[in-house]
């Protein structure tokens, strides 16, 4: 069958566009590219999913599917809260482009209402409710994301260095600090140390009755 005529479907576009802008950025991304890398004629590409702002709505639709779907495990609320924050963050960082895709659509509070109602849910079982679990949610929330966009930063981002080691005096008297500054950051390891302070309170709570301020 000649690469011109393959048979293909909206899924088989879809998962292409998104490899595409994944790797190379929204930038650069173009339906003409797209009908190359599955060999198809543009026209084709159109007839699946519509033009280029029907199929950015489609691969929006199906990040918010993603995100509504992540797996939380783990035994008791707390476990399953650590669980849905750290797949929320690789979910983000593999898809930072469509992320940046929905919210140029301004679909990111729809984007996002999804991980924040089980997050509720898993609070209001420990009992945690009303403004505290505003605050804790939102804090959960606000350190996923900002993990996750340090993260990518500084894998595609242009070299920077958050810390010189240089600029430390050598009289300071924690050298073993500062020459750990001189490694790489494992913003794995940050962000499961704050993850874990983040939910040691919750890990004391005991489910009971509403805990609103």
């Amino acid at each position: 069958m000649s690469p011109k005529t393959k048979a293909i479907d909206a899924d088989v576009v879809l998962d292409t566009a998104a490899v595409l802008i994944e790797s190379d950025g929204v930038d650069a991304f173009s339906m003409r590219a797209l009908a190359e890398r599955i060999g198809v004629a543009v026209t084709s590409i159109y007839w699946h999913v519509g033009g280029r702002d029907a199929l950015f709505d489609s691969l929006v639709d199906r990040l918010l599917t993603e995100m509504a779907g992540l797996p939380m495990t783990g035994h008791g609320p707390v476990n399953r809260i650590a669980a849905l924050a750290r797949n929320q963050r690789s979910l983000l960082i593999r898809r930072q482009h469509l992320l940046a895709i929905a919210h140029e659509r301004d679909r990111t509070p729809t984007l996002f209402l999804p991980v924040q109602q089980r997050l509720a849910a898993e609070l209001a079982e420990l009992g945690v409710t009303g403004t505290r679990a505003a605050l804790v949610l939102r804090a959960v929330q606000v350190h996923v994301i900002s993990s996750a966009v340090m993260q990518f930063s500084a894998v595609r981002g242009p070299r920077h260095q958050e810390e010189d080691p240089s600029l430390w005096t050598a009289d300071w008297p924690d050298q073993a600090l500062v020459a750990a500054l001189q490694s790489p950051t494992d913003y794995d390891a940050v962000f499961e140390y704050g993850l874990d302070a983040l939910l040691a309170p919750l890990a004391q709570v005991t489910a009971g009755p509403s805990s609103s301020a």
